[in-house]
């Protein structure tokens, strides 16, 4: 039988700055809740249902997500309530990363990317990534988390050919831990994924010899690749993480699990960096036998995990 939940708790506003954020960009959206300013973002909270009873695999009320979460801000700027808040982990994933300045030029002029100044300081790169709980029981639960600007992609592409880029705008997931949470991290054998959203084109440049006998080097087209979401790769090193290869992430910028969270925490898995692309002959494009190049295609990132109780 269910217990009764314990009286109301108010969740206060709290900035980000704590999480590396911007001074000027409040917490999360479940969270702001007491502030007058907003981030521009939906002001809800998404509950993915594959966190309840039968993802869990748990029984009881410990084994439901609280329903109070969702559509947790009042549009109105008002401050609201949320019942039994300690019973439950908030994980959010928090994009704070920027988009690279010669590629948002390029998006805006040959792109047809229309942005006042507000929305050029709102643009986030569009991320995916999949998190797992685990309990202490053994069960697992994982979900995918998206964030960032749908709209950033060049405008000569039809955006709703790509399904995957709105699939859906879940940054924050609430997990119940009556059966005690073991252990959140970034789903082990998963890939953080970024969308780059200009169509890049592969070049290889080929020795031709003129007439006079000169030999120069003359790029041809090999393949062209529309906009889409890329896999954000790990530096290569050696036995001593001596960077051997530099591409997306440093080894020691990977986000890190959580291990045995304390009921009632919040847990912000926080990406700073910036999306950029190559650009080849004043395009976005690359010498396919350049492999550094080729290697950095998607910008330079860093995560960090932070649990705040």
């Amino acid at each position: 039988m269910c217990t009764a939940l314990p009286s109301l708790v108010r969740v206060p506003c709290v900035r980000l700055a704590a999480w590396g954020k911007r001074e000027d960009r409040v917490v999360p959206e479940y969270l702001s809740l007491d502030c007058r300013e907003r981030a521009g973002r939906p002001s809800r909270v998404l509950l993915p249902m594959l966190l309840g009873l039968a993802g869990m695999g748990l029984s009881g009320c410990g084994g439901f997500l609280n329903p109070a979460f969702v559509e947790l801000l009042d549009p109105t700027g008002q401050s609201t309530t949320v019942p039994n808040a300690a019973g439950h982990i908030v994980i959010t994933f928090v994009d704070n990363a920027e988009v690279g300045e010669r590629l948002l030029n390029y998006l805006e002029q040959e792109g047809g990317l229309i942005l006042d100044p507000y929305e050029k300081r709102q643009l986030r790169p569009r991320t995916r990534m999949r998190v797992q709980v685990t309990f202490d029981n053994g069960s697992t639960s994982a979900f995918e988390f998206i964030d960032g600007s749908a709209s950033l992609i060049d405008q000569t592409f039809d955006a709703q050919q790509f399904p995957d880029l709105n699939q859906n705008d879940l940054s924050n997931a609430v997990v119940a831990c009556g059966a005690g949470v073991a252990r959140i991290e970034v789903l082990p054998g998963s890939q953080i994924e970024v969308f780059v959203p200009v169509e890049l084109v592969e070049w290889e440049l080929r020795q031709v010899t003129n007439a006079a006998g000169d030999v120069t080097l003359e790029p041809n087209e090999r393949q062209r690749f529309a906009p889409q979401f890329r896999a954000l790769r790990q530096d290569d090193v050696d036995d001593d993480n001596n960077v051997l290869l530099r591409r997306n992430i440093d080894i020691r910028d990977m986000p890190v699990p959580v291990v045995n969270p304390v009921c009632g925490s919040v847990v912000a898995i926080v990406m700073n960096g910036a999306l950029s692309v190559p650009f080849f002959q004043d395009a976005p494009g690359y010498d396919r036998d350049d492999e550094q190049t080729v290697a950095g295609i998607g910008g330079r990132f860093e995560f960090t995990v932070q649990s705040v109780e």
